[in-house]
Protein backbone atom coordinates (compact mmCIF):
# COMPACT_ATOMS: atom_id res chain seq x y z
CA UNK A 1 0.00 0.00 0.00
CA UNK A 2 2.99 2.37 0.78
CA UNK A 3 4.21 2.53 -2.80
CA UNK A 4 0.71 2.10 -4.02
CA UNK A 5 -1.10 5.37 -2.76
CA UNK A 6 -2.18 7.98 -5.41
CA UNK A 7 -3.99 11.11 -4.70
CA UNK A 8 -6.25 12.66 -7.07
CA UNK A 9 -8.67 15.88 -6.87
CA UNK A 10 -6.14 19.52 -5.99
CA UNK A 11 -3.20 19.37 -7.41
CA UNK A 12 -1.31 21.70 -4.19
CA UNK A 13 -2.92 19.01 -1.86
CA UNK A 14 -1.85 15.86 -3.45
CA UNK A 15 2.00 15.35 -1.89
CA UNK A 16 0.23 16.32 1.38
CA UNK A 17 -2.15 13.61 1.07
CA UNK A 18 0.37 11.24 -0.25
CA UNK A 19 2.41 11.99 2.40
CA UNK A 20 0.13 11.43 5.30
CA UNK A 21 -1.29 8.54 3.86
CA UNK A 22 1.67 6.61 3.11
CA UNK A 23 3.27 6.58 6.93
CA UNK A 24 3.53 3.38 8.29
CA UNK A 25 4.69 2.27 11.95
CA UNK A 26 6.17 4.65 14.47
CA UNK A 27 6.07 7.50 11.91
CA UNK A 28 2.62 7.07 11.55
CA UNK A 29 1.71 6.70 15.38
CA UNK A 30 4.00 9.95 15.93
CA UNK A 31 2.70 11.81 13.63
CA UNK A 32 -0.92 11.43 14.32
CA UNK A 33 0.27 12.19 18.36
CA UNK A 34 1.71 15.49 17.33
CA UNK A 35 -1.58 16.24 14.97
CA UNK A 36 -3.66 15.30 17.95
CA UNK A 37 -1.34 17.53 20.33
CA UNK A 38 -1.93 20.44 18.25
CA UNK A 39 -5.45 20.49 18.48
CA UNK A 40 -4.96 21.89 22.30
CA UNK A 41 -4.65 25.30 21.00
CA UNK A 42 -7.99 25.25 19.27
CA UNK A 43 -9.92 25.53 23.11
CA UNK A 44 -9.63 27.99 25.83
CA UNK A 45 -7.21 30.27 26.03
CA UNK A 46 -6.46 30.29 22.70
CA UNK A 47 -9.62 29.57 20.52
CA UNK A 48 -7.58 29.28 17.41
CA UNK A 49 -10.42 27.16 16.27
CA UNK A 50 -8.87 26.81 12.74
CA UNK A 51 -5.83 24.91 13.62
CA UNK A 52 -8.61 21.22 13.88
CA UNK A 53 -9.06 22.15 9.84
CA UNK A 54 -5.14 20.82 9.68
CA UNK A 55 -5.51 18.20 12.58
CA UNK A 56 -8.72 16.74 11.26
CA UNK A 57 -7.99 16.35 7.68
CA UNK A 58 -4.56 15.41 8.44
CA UNK A 59 -6.11 12.31 10.68
CA UNK A 60 -8.36 11.65 7.85
CA UNK A 61 -5.63 11.53 4.88
CA UNK A 62 -3.86 8.79 7.24
CA UNK A 63 -6.70 6.94 7.80
CA UNK A 64 -7.11 6.74 3.59
CA UNK A 65 -3.81 5.11 3.79
CA UNK A 66 -4.41 2.76 6.79
CA UNK A 67 -7.86 2.04 5.31
CA UNK A 68 -5.60 0.09 2.53
CA UNK A 69 -3.37 -2.14 4.95
CA UNK A 70 -4.04 -6.36 5.09
CA UNK A 71 -5.05 -5.66 8.89
CA UNK A 72 -6.63 -2.30 8.12
CA UNK A 73 -8.61 -2.40 11.78
CA UNK A 74 -5.66 -1.86 13.89
CA UNK A 75 -3.71 0.46 11.73
CA UNK A 76 -6.78 2.09 11.85
CA UNK A 77 -7.55 2.15 15.84
CA UNK A 78 -3.70 2.90 16.38
CA UNK A 79 -3.53 6.07 14.45
CA UNK A 80 -6.64 7.60 15.89
CA UNK A 81 -6.06 6.27 19.64
CA UNK A 82 -2.46 8.03 19.16
CA UNK A 83 -4.54 11.28 17.65
CA UNK A 84 -6.08 11.19 20.90
CA UNK A 85 -3.55 10.70 23.50
CA UNK A 86 -1.87 13.65 21.93
CA UNK A 87 -4.74 16.08 22.22
CA UNK A 88 -5.77 14.56 25.81
CA UNK A 89 -2.17 14.50 27.18
CA UNK A 90 -1.37 18.37 25.96
CA UNK A 91 -5.16 19.82 26.35
CA UNK A 92 -5.38 18.05 29.97
CA UNK A 93 -1.96 18.11 31.23
CA UNK A 94 -3.17 20.37 34.08
CA UNK A 95 -5.28 17.28 35.74
CA UNK A 96 -1.57 16.30 37.30
CA UNK A 97 -1.63 19.84 39.37
CA UNK A 98 -3.71 18.82 42.29
CA UNK A 99 -1.64 15.72 42.75
CA UNK A 100 0.89 18.43 43.27
CA UNK A 101 -0.29 20.21 45.94
CA UNK A 102 0.71 17.70 48.36
CA UNK A 103 3.33 16.22 46.58
CA UNK A 104 4.89 13.92 49.20
CA UNK A 105 1.51 11.60 49.18
CA UNK A 106 -0.06 12.25 45.60
CA UNK A 107 3.36 12.60 43.29
CA UNK A 108 3.76 8.83 43.23
CA UNK A 109 -0.02 8.78 41.17
CA UNK A 110 0.97 11.27 38.40
CA UNK A 111 1.20 8.47 35.87
CA UNK A 112 -2.93 8.51 36.36
CA UNK A 113 -3.26 12.00 34.81
CA UNK A 114 -0.06 12.03 32.53
CA UNK A 115 -0.33 8.32 30.70
CA UNK A 116 -3.84 6.71 32.36
CA UNK A 117 -6.27 9.44 31.97
CA UNK A 118 -5.05 10.41 28.35
CA UNK A 119 -4.40 6.52 26.71
CA UNK A 120 -7.78 5.67 28.67
CA UNK A 121 -9.87 8.59 26.99
CA UNK A 122 -8.58 7.82 23.74
CA UNK A 123 -9.58 4.67 23.85
CA UNK A 124 -12.75 5.67 22.86
CA UNK A 125 -11.50 7.76 20.03
CA UNK A 126 -9.80 4.58 18.49
CA UNK A 127 -12.85 2.63 18.88
CA UNK A 128 -14.89 4.86 16.54
CA UNK A 129 -11.76 5.32 14.70
CA UNK A 130 -12.14 1.49 14.03
CA UNK A 131 -15.82 1.52 13.53
CA UNK A 132 -15.60 4.48 11.23
CA UNK A 133 -13.37 2.40 9.02
CA UNK A 134 -15.58 -0.19 8.36
CA UNK A 135 -17.79 2.01 6.37
CA UNK A 136 -14.24 3.90 4.54
CA UNK A 137 -13.98 5.01 0.92
CA UNK A 138 -12.20 6.90 -0.76
CA UNK A 139 -15.44 9.17 -1.72
CA UNK A 140 -16.42 12.79 0.26
CA UNK A 141 -18.54 10.02 1.77
CA UNK A 142 -15.51 9.38 4.51
CA UNK A 143 -15.81 12.91 5.73
CA UNK A 144 -19.53 12.67 7.03
CA UNK A 145 -18.66 8.91 8.21
CA UNK A 146 -15.50 10.37 9.76
CA UNK A 147 -18.15 13.28 11.59
CA UNK A 148 -20.45 11.03 12.62
CA UNK A 149 -18.78 8.36 14.41
CA UNK A 150 -16.24 11.12 16.09
CA UNK A 151 -19.06 12.87 17.23
CA UNK A 152 -20.92 9.64 18.75
CA UNK A 153 -17.01 8.80 20.35
CA UNK A 154 -17.86 12.39 22.12
CA UNK A 155 -20.97 11.92 23.14
CA UNK A 156 -19.81 8.19 24.94
CA UNK A 157 -16.94 10.55 26.44
CA UNK A 158 -19.59 12.70 28.31
CA UNK A 159 -21.46 9.87 29.46
CA UNK A 160 -19.60 7.10 30.34
CA UNK A 161 -18.57 5.89 33.79
CA UNK A 162 -20.25 9.13 34.80
CA UNK A 163 -18.66 11.28 31.90
CA UNK A 164 -15.63 13.67 31.00
CA UNK A 165 -17.12 15.93 28.76
CA UNK A 166 -14.20 18.11 28.96
CA UNK A 167 -13.17 19.92 25.72
CA UNK A 168 -15.80 18.88 23.45
CA UNK A 169 -14.97 20.03 19.85
CA UNK A 170 -17.84 22.42 19.50
CA UNK A 171 -16.65 24.28 22.80
CA UNK A 172 -13.88 25.61 20.07
CA UNK A 173 -15.81 28.66 19.21
CA UNK A 174 -15.64 31.67 21.68
CA UNK A 175 -17.99 31.64 23.82
CA UNK A 176 -20.56 34.91 23.21
CA UNK A 177 -19.67 34.91 19.75
CA UNK A 178 -21.51 34.51 16.98
CA UNK A 179 -20.82 31.16 15.89
CA UNK A 180 -21.14 30.10 19.43
CA UNK A 181 -24.53 30.67 19.37
CA UNK A 182 -25.41 27.30 17.65
CA UNK A 183 -25.80 26.09 21.45
CA UNK A 184 -29.03 27.66 21.78
CA UNK A 185 -30.65 25.59 19.37
CA UNK A 186 -28.80 21.66 19.40
CA UNK A 187 -26.75 22.13 22.36
CA UNK A 188 -23.22 21.60 22.24
CA UNK A 189 -23.15 17.79 20.85
CA UNK A 190 -25.22 18.79 18.36
CA UNK A 191 -22.69 21.88 17.56
CA UNK A 192 -19.43 19.16 18.16
CA UNK A 193 -20.91 17.19 15.06
CA UNK A 194 -21.52 20.43 13.02
CA UNK A 195 -18.00 21.52 13.99
CA UNK A 196 -15.94 18.01 13.41
CA UNK A 197 -17.61 18.18 10.02
CA UNK A 198 -16.97 21.94 9.05
CA UNK A 199 -13.01 21.21 10.13
CA UNK A 200 -12.87 18.23 8.37
CA UNK A 201 -14.26 18.96 5.08
CA UNK A 202 -11.26 19.43 3.16
CA UNK A 203 -10.22 16.07 3.40
CA UNK A 204 -12.51 15.34 0.83
CA UNK A 205 -10.94 17.58 -2.03
CA UNK A 206 -7.90 14.85 -2.42
CA UNK A 207 -8.50 11.19 -2.42
CA UNK A 208 -7.12 8.08 -4.36
CA UNK A 209 -9.63 8.18 -7.13
CA UNK A 210 -9.17 9.86 -10.50
CA UNK A 211 -10.49 13.04 -11.56
CA UNK A 212 -14.24 12.30 -12.70
CA UNK A 213 -15.47 13.11 -9.06
CA UNK A 214 -14.07 16.81 -8.44
CA UNK A 215 -17.07 18.28 -8.78
CA UNK A 216 -18.20 15.78 -5.73
CA UNK A 217 -15.17 16.56 -4.17
CA UNK A 218 -16.05 20.12 -3.78
CA UNK A 219 -19.59 19.45 -2.46
CA UNK A 220 -18.59 18.88 1.70
CA UNK A 221 -16.87 21.91 1.37
CA UNK A 222 -19.40 24.24 -0.18
CA UNK A 223 -21.29 22.45 2.41
CA UNK A 224 -19.38 23.46 5.35
CA UNK A 225 -19.09 27.17 3.65
CA UNK A 226 -22.75 27.53 4.24
CA UNK A 227 -22.52 26.18 7.55
CA UNK A 228 -20.29 28.98 8.76
CA UNK A 229 -21.75 31.83 6.98
CA UNK A 230 -25.54 31.04 8.27
CA UNK A 231 -24.28 30.30 11.69
CA UNK A 232 -22.48 33.44 11.74
CA UNK A 233 -24.94 35.50 10.30
CA UNK A 234 -27.51 34.19 12.69
CA UNK A 235 -25.57 34.17 15.36
CA UNK A 236 -24.40 37.78 15.04
CA UNK A 237 -28.32 38.55 14.83
CA UNK A 238 -28.61 37.50 18.32
CA UNK A 239 -26.23 39.18 20.12
CA UNK A 240 -26.67 42.40 17.94
CA UNK A 241 -27.84 43.60 21.12
CA UNK A 242 -26.61 44.24 24.66
CA UNK A 243 -28.82 42.34 27.51
CA UNK A 244 -30.80 44.32 29.61
CA UNK A 245 -29.81 44.32 33.58
CA UNK A 246 -32.20 43.36 36.21
CA UNK A 247 -32.44 45.14 39.52
CA UNK A 248 -30.90 41.86 40.90
CA UNK A 249 -27.38 42.85 42.61
CA UNK A 250 -24.55 40.22 42.63
CA UNK A 251 -21.19 40.09 44.58
CA UNK A 252 -18.68 37.67 43.66
CA UNK A 253 -15.93 37.03 46.48
CA UNK A 254 -13.19 35.05 46.52
CA UNK A 255 -10.55 34.94 49.00
CA UNK A 256 -8.11 33.45 46.07
CA UNK A 257 -6.11 31.49 48.63
CA UNK A 258 -3.43 29.00 47.13
CA UNK A 259 -4.87 25.04 47.73
CA UNK A 260 -1.96 23.84 48.88
CA UNK A 261 -1.66 26.77 51.63
CA UNK A 262 -5.35 26.17 52.38
CA UNK A 263 -5.23 24.16 55.21
CA UNK A 264 -2.21 25.62 56.23
CA UNK A 265 -3.66 28.70 56.99
CA UNK A 266 -6.83 27.51 58.49
CA UNK A 267 -10.34 28.88 58.51
CA UNK A 268 -9.68 31.92 60.82
CA UNK A 269 -7.35 33.63 57.89
CA UNK A 270 -9.49 32.78 55.27
CA UNK A 271 -12.93 33.45 56.64
CA UNK A 272 -11.48 37.36 57.94
CA UNK A 273 -10.45 37.84 54.03
CA UNK A 274 -13.90 37.66 53.21
CA UNK A 275 -15.42 39.47 56.30
CA UNK A 276 -13.15 42.61 55.03
CA UNK A 277 -14.92 42.40 51.63
CA UNK A 278 -18.32 42.15 53.21
CA UNK A 279 -17.30 45.28 55.18
CA UNK A 280 -14.70 47.70 53.49
CA UNK A 281 -16.22 47.75 50.35
CA UNK A 282 -19.82 48.84 48.65
CA UNK A 283 -22.94 46.84 50.17
CA UNK A 284 -26.33 47.53 49.97
CA UNK A 285 -29.37 46.10 51.58
CA UNK A 286 -30.43 43.21 49.08
CA UNK A 287 -26.96 41.96 47.68
CA UNK A 288 -26.44 38.48 46.78
CA UNK A 289 -23.12 37.45 47.67
CA UNK A 290 -21.41 34.20 45.95
CA UNK A 291 -18.31 32.76 47.84
CA UNK A 292 -16.79 29.69 45.71
CA UNK A 293 -17.07 25.67 46.20
CA UNK A 294 -15.53 24.73 49.51
CA UNK A 295 -14.80 28.52 50.07
CA UNK A 296 -13.58 27.62 53.71
CA UNK A 297 -11.64 24.78 55.28
CA UNK A 298 -14.33 23.85 57.53
CA UNK A 299 -18.04 22.40 57.51
CA UNK A 300 -19.26 26.04 57.58
CA UNK A 301 -23.27 24.85 58.65
CA UNK A 302 -21.69 22.35 61.43
CA UNK A 303 -19.08 25.27 62.22
CA UNK A 304 -20.93 27.82 65.19
CA UNK A 305 -17.63 30.07 65.41
CA UNK A 306 -17.78 30.69 61.44
CA UNK A 307 -21.45 30.87 61.05
CA UNK A 308 -21.77 33.42 63.86
CA UNK A 309 -18.78 35.32 62.34
CA UNK A 310 -20.92 35.31 59.00
CA UNK A 311 -24.10 36.41 61.01
CA UNK A 312 -22.70 39.52 62.86
CA UNK A 313 -21.44 40.45 59.36
CA UNK A 314 -23.68 39.47 56.62
CA UNK A 315 -26.55 41.98 57.70
CA UNK A 316 -29.59 42.34 54.92
CA UNK A 317 -27.66 40.77 52.89
CA UNK A 318 -28.07 36.99 51.26
CA UNK A 319 -25.23 34.60 50.90
CA UNK A 320 -24.43 31.54 48.49
CA UNK A 321 -21.47 29.52 48.98
CA UNK A 322 -19.81 26.35 49.01
CA UNK A 323 -19.72 24.07 51.74
CA UNK A 324 -18.42 20.67 52.97
CA UNK A 325 -21.02 18.73 55.01
CA UNK A 326 -21.79 15.36 56.42
CA UNK A 327 -24.68 13.58 57.97
CA UNK A 328 -24.29 11.08 60.72
CA UNK A 329 -25.19 7.43 59.63
CA UNK A 330 -24.28 5.97 62.70
CA UNK A 331 -22.09 5.20 65.81
CA UNK A 332 -18.65 6.03 64.03
CA UNK A 333 -20.24 6.87 60.45
CA UNK A 334 -20.18 9.83 58.43
CA UNK A 335 -21.41 10.71 54.74
CA UNK A 336 -19.83 13.70 53.37
CA UNK A 337 -21.50 16.04 50.49
CA UNK A 338 -20.01 18.85 48.70
CA UNK A 339 -22.86 21.22 48.67
CA UNK A 340 -24.01 24.34 48.07
CA UNK A 341 -25.98 26.75 50.85
CA UNK A 342 -28.14 29.88 50.88
CA UNK A 343 -27.91 31.61 54.95
CA UNK A 344 -29.02 34.88 55.83
CA UNK A 345 -27.96 36.66 58.62
CA UNK A 346 -30.50 34.23 61.12
CA UNK A 347 -28.32 31.09 59.86
CA UNK A 348 -27.34 30.18 63.01
CA UNK A 349 -31.05 30.46 64.41
CA UNK A 350 -32.93 29.13 62.00
CA UNK A 351 -30.21 27.74 59.23
CA UNK A 352 -30.13 27.86 55.88
CA UNK A 353 -32.36 29.09 53.33
CA UNK A 354 -31.54 26.25 50.82
CA UNK A 355 -29.52 23.72 50.40
CA UNK A 356 -28.26 21.75 47.44
CA UNK A 357 -25.71 19.32 46.94
CA UNK A 358 -23.78 18.09 44.48
CA UNK A 359 -25.02 14.80 42.16
CA UNK A 360 -22.41 14.86 39.45
CA UNK A 361 -19.08 13.35 41.29
CA UNK A 362 -15.49 13.58 39.65
CA UNK A 363 -14.90 10.37 38.76
CA UNK A 364 -11.51 8.92 40.88
CA UNK A 365 -11.63 12.41 42.47
CA UNK A 366 -14.66 13.23 44.69
CA UNK A 367 -16.74 9.95 43.66
CA UNK A 368 -14.80 6.73 44.86
CA UNK A 369 -13.41 4.71 42.30
CA UNK A 370 -14.91 1.69 43.71
CA UNK A 371 -19.04 3.39 42.66
CA UNK A 372 -18.00 3.37 38.87
CA UNK A 373 -15.82 0.51 38.12
CA UNK A 374 -16.88 -2.99 37.81
CA UNK A 375 -16.56 -5.02 41.10
CA UNK A 376 -14.89 -1.96 42.28
CA UNK A 377 -15.61 -2.93 45.83
CA UNK A 378 -13.49 -6.10 45.92
CA UNK A 379 -11.03 -4.42 43.67
CA UNK A 380 -10.42 -2.07 45.98
CA UNK A 381 -9.98 -4.35 49.10
CA UNK A 382 -6.41 -5.72 47.61
CA UNK A 383 -4.76 -2.22 46.54
CA UNK A 384 -1.86 -0.72 48.90
CA UNK A 385 -2.72 1.43 51.86
CA UNK A 386 -3.05 5.48 49.69
CA UNK A 387 -4.70 3.67 47.00
CA UNK A 388 -7.39 2.08 48.53
CA UNK A 389 -8.44 5.34 50.61
CA UNK A 390 -8.42 6.91 46.63
CA UNK A 391 -10.75 4.12 45.48
CA UNK A 392 -12.84 4.41 48.36
CA UNK A 393 -13.24 8.05 49.74
CA UNK A 394 -15.58 9.88 48.14
CA UNK A 395 -18.70 12.28 48.10
CA UNK A 396 -22.20 11.12 48.64
CA UNK A 397 -24.27 11.91 45.42
CA UNK A 398 -27.25 14.75 45.93
CA UNK A 399 -30.79 13.53 44.69
CA UNK A 400 -30.05 15.55 41.26
CA UNK A 401 -30.44 19.02 39.33
CA UNK A 402 -33.24 21.18 40.61
CA UNK A 403 -34.44 25.24 40.49
CA UNK A 404 -33.52 26.47 44.35
CA UNK A 405 -35.84 28.35 45.47
CA UNK A 406 -35.03 31.16 48.82
CA UNK A 407 -36.13 33.92 50.46
CA UNK A 408 -35.12 37.11 48.99
CA UNK A 409 -33.21 35.67 46.00
CA UNK A 410 -34.52 35.09 42.33
CA UNK A 411 -35.07 30.97 41.73
CA UNK A 412 -31.85 29.54 40.29
CA UNK A 413 -29.90 26.59 38.93
CA UNK A 414 -27.20 25.83 41.05
CA UNK A 415 -23.63 23.97 39.92
CA UNK A 416 -20.82 22.67 41.47
CA UNK A 417 -17.56 22.89 39.35
CA UNK A 418 -17.21 19.49 37.62
CA UNK A 419 -21.00 19.87 37.18
CA UNK A 420 -20.80 22.92 35.07
CA UNK A 421 -19.55 20.72 31.92
CA UNK A 422 -22.87 18.85 31.38
CA UNK A 423 -26.01 20.29 29.41
CA UNK A 424 -28.25 18.10 30.89
CA UNK A 425 -28.14 19.43 34.73
CA UNK A 426 -29.69 23.26 33.98
CA UNK A 427 -31.82 21.88 31.17
CA UNK A 428 -32.88 19.10 33.55
CA UNK A 429 -33.63 21.69 36.02
CA UNK A 430 -35.78 23.83 34.34
CA UNK A 431 -37.98 21.06 32.88
CA UNK A 432 -41.06 21.96 35.60
CA UNK A 433 -40.28 25.86 36.16
CA UNK A 434 -37.70 28.29 34.37
CA UNK A 435 -35.26 29.57 36.86
CA UNK A 436 -34.09 33.20 36.23
CA UNK A 437 -30.06 32.53 36.66
CA UNK A 438 -27.99 29.99 36.70
CA UNK A 439 -25.28 29.89 39.97
CA UNK A 440 -21.76 28.41 39.70
CA UNK A 441 -19.67 27.46 41.94
CA UNK A 442 -16.09 26.21 41.51
CA UNK A 443 -12.42 25.79 43.31
CA UNK A 444 -10.28 26.18 40.37
CA UNK A 445 -6.95 26.63 42.80
CA UNK A 446 -7.01 22.66 42.10
CA UNK A 447 -6.25 23.28 38.03
CA UNK A 448 -2.88 25.16 38.63
CA UNK A 449 -3.17 28.90 36.92
CA UNK A 450 -2.72 27.14 33.27
CA UNK A 451 -4.92 26.21 30.85
CA UNK A 452 -7.29 24.55 32.87
CA UNK A 453 -9.50 26.81 34.53
CA UNK A 454 -9.56 28.60 31.33
CA UNK A 455 -11.45 26.10 29.72
CA UNK A 456 -13.48 25.78 32.49
CA UNK A 457 -14.79 29.20 32.48
CA UNK A 458 -15.40 28.70 28.48
CA UNK A 459 -17.24 25.36 28.79
CA UNK A 460 -19.29 26.98 32.14
CA UNK A 461 -20.52 29.88 29.45
CA UNK A 462 -22.01 27.68 27.12
CA UNK A 463 -24.32 26.71 29.87
CA UNK A 464 -25.64 30.20 29.66
CA UNK A 465 -25.92 30.21 25.90
CA UNK A 466 -27.64 26.76 25.80
CA UNK A 467 -30.21 27.65 28.07
CA UNK A 468 -30.47 31.99 27.64
CA UNK A 469 -30.05 31.96 30.85
CA UNK A 470 -27.57 34.59 32.74
CA UNK A 471 -24.90 33.38 34.91
CA UNK A 472 -22.80 34.05 38.01
CA UNK A 473 -19.48 32.54 38.47
CA UNK A 474 -17.19 32.70 41.20
CA UNK A 475 -14.50 30.04 41.08
CA UNK A 476 -11.48 30.17 43.80
CA UNK A 477 -8.26 31.45 41.60
CA UNK A 478 -10.69 30.92 38.77
CA UNK A 479 -12.65 33.50 36.32
CA UNK A 480 -15.10 35.02 38.91
CA UNK A 481 -17.71 36.54 36.24
CA UNK A 482 -21.27 38.01 35.41
CA UNK A 483 -22.14 36.38 32.05
CA UNK A 484 -25.52 37.00 30.68
CA UNK A 485 -27.85 34.42 28.20
CA UNK A 486 -25.65 34.59 25.53
CA UNK A 487 -22.32 33.54 26.84
CA UNK A 488 -21.24 37.43 27.00
CA UNK A 489 -19.11 38.31 29.93
CA UNK A 490 -20.75 41.52 31.52
CA UNK A 491 -18.40 41.78 34.31
CA UNK A 492 -15.34 40.42 35.88
CA UNK A 493 -14.04 39.74 39.17
CA UNK A 494 -11.16 42.26 39.92
CA UNK A 495 -7.76 41.60 41.70
CA UNK A 496 -8.86 42.58 45.70
CA UNK A 497 -5.85 44.64 46.69
CA UNK A 498 -5.65 43.77 50.58
CA UNK A 499 -5.22 39.97 50.16
CA UNK A 500 -1.93 38.77 51.65
CA UNK A 501 1.08 38.34 49.36
CA UNK A 502 0.77 35.16 47.32
CA UNK A 503 -3.07 35.20 46.99
CA UNK A 504 -5.04 36.45 43.99
CA UNK A 505 -8.40 37.36 45.77
CA UNK A 506 -11.10 38.72 43.55
CA UNK A 507 -14.38 41.43 43.62
CA UNK A 508 -17.10 42.37 41.88
CA UNK A 509 -20.12 43.67 42.15
CA UNK A 510 -23.01 43.88 39.18
CA UNK A 511 -26.33 43.65 38.16
CA UNK A 512 -27.75 40.76 36.66
CA UNK A 513 -29.04 40.92 33.68
CA UNK A 514 -32.52 39.37 31.86
CA UNK A 515 -32.83 35.88 30.85
CA UNK A 516 -32.83 35.48 27.47
CA UNK A 517 -36.01 34.18 25.65
CA UNK A 518 -36.12 30.15 26.73
CA UNK A 519 -33.79 28.39 23.81
CA UNK A 520 -34.86 25.60 20.95
CA UNK A 521 -32.22 23.30 23.29
CA UNK A 522 -34.90 23.77 26.20
CA UNK A 523 -37.57 22.10 24.16
CA UNK A 524 -37.51 18.58 23.20
CA UNK A 525 -36.50 19.09 19.46
CA UNK A 526 -33.38 20.83 20.65
CA UNK A 527 -32.48 17.76 22.53
CA UNK A 528 -33.66 15.05 19.55
CA UNK A 529 -31.38 17.37 17.03
CA UNK A 530 -28.27 15.57 17.54
CA UNK A 531 -29.88 12.49 16.97
CA UNK A 532 -31.85 13.78 13.62
CA UNK A 533 -28.64 15.47 12.30
CA UNK A 534 -26.84 11.94 12.93
CA UNK A 535 -29.45 10.17 11.06
CA UNK A 536 -29.01 12.60 7.88
CA UNK A 537 -25.00 12.57 8.23
CA UNK A 538 -25.35 8.98 7.84
CA UNK A 539 -27.62 9.11 4.61
CA UNK A 540 -25.07 11.82 3.19
CA UNK A 541 -22.80 8.98 3.32
CA UNK A 542 -24.45 6.58 2.31
CA UNK A 543 -25.46 8.81 -0.88
CA UNK A 544 -21.91 9.75 -1.44
CA UNK A 545 -20.24 6.71 -0.75
CA UNK A 546 -18.91 4.93 -3.38
CA UNK A 547 -16.21 1.84 -3.16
Amino acid sequence: MKDGVRSHGFTALGPLHEAFARLTGWAAAGTAFLLGAFSAVAFAPFHFSAVLVISFTGLVWMLDGARGHRRWGKAVFMRTWAFGVGFFLISMHWTAAPFLVEPEKYAIFLWMPLILLPAGMALIWGAAGAMAGAFWSASPSRVFVFALFFSLAEFVRGHLFGGFPWNLPGTTWVPGGALSQAASIGGVYWLTLLTVFVMTAPAALVDTRDMRGLAVRMMPVFGAGILVALGWAWGAQRIAEPSPLSDTQVVLMDSGVPQDQKWEVGPDAILNEYIKMMTTEEGAPGDIILWPEGAIPVNLLQDPNAIDIIDAYLGPRVLIAGTTRYEITGDDARDYFNSLTVVDQSAARSGPLALYDKHRLVPFGELAAAEIIPFGTYISGILPGAMQRMATDGFKPGPGPAVIYADNVPPFVAMICYEGLFPSIPRNANLNGRADWLVLISNDAWFGGGMGPAQHYAQNRYRAIETGLPMARVASRGASAIVDGYGREVLRGTPYASAPQGWSAAYGRGRLPVPAKETIYQHRIGIILFWLSICLFAGLAFASWRR
